[in-house]
């Protein structure tokens, strides 16, 4: 493995991203914060793209927690409105309310799935020819952890 990054591990490395992106000139950036054009080229190349990528999943997820935040407004009013007009014996505008709860609450869905931050692995196993076998494998590794074999052949059924 080679040697740290010098600018990544610079007091000053952030504001030498900026000047980066910003797309100054190597040669006024490394005489600015005393670095080499070599170094600020191989950050350049090597970091400044994952660190972009970060920054704007960043501001992605900033932007869906913010839009999180008005749905949950917003649907807080649509149930006031609908409850007021049940209340008041008109079914037409409290049905209609429903239906723009329902699809308050599906769009929440869709934002906090987008603004999730630990990844989702979804397991589809049952259907696939060989799960009997796998089931068997593993519950059978587990023979000298009677505990344990009782857990997770609990939890295979509950699945099947």
């Amino acid at each position: 493995m080679g040697q740290p990054c010098s600018i990544c591990s610079h007091d000053q490395h952030h504001q030498i991203n900026i000047a980066l992106v910003s797309r100054d000139s190597y040669r006024d950036v490394a005489g600015q914060f005393s670095v080499s054009k070599s170094a600020l080229q191989r950050h350049s190349r090597e970091h400044i793209p994952e660190l972009l990528v970060k920054a704007y999943e960043a501001i992605e997820r900033d932007d869906a927690e913010d839009l999180a935040g008005e749905l949950v407004r917003v649907k807080t009013d649509v149930h006031r409105l609908r409850e007021k007009a049940e209340g008041e014996g008109d079914l037409r505008t409290a049905l209609l309310g429903c239906d723009k709860a329902l699809k308050a609450l599906e769009l929440q869905a869709k934002v906090e799935q987008l603004i999730q931050t630990q990844p989702t692995v979804n397991i589809a196993l049952i259907e696939h020819p060989d799960y009997g076998r796998l089931r068997a494998a593993v519950v059978g590794a587990l023979e000298e952890y009677p505990e344990a074999r009782f857990s997770v052949a609990r939890a295979l059924r509950g699945i099947e």
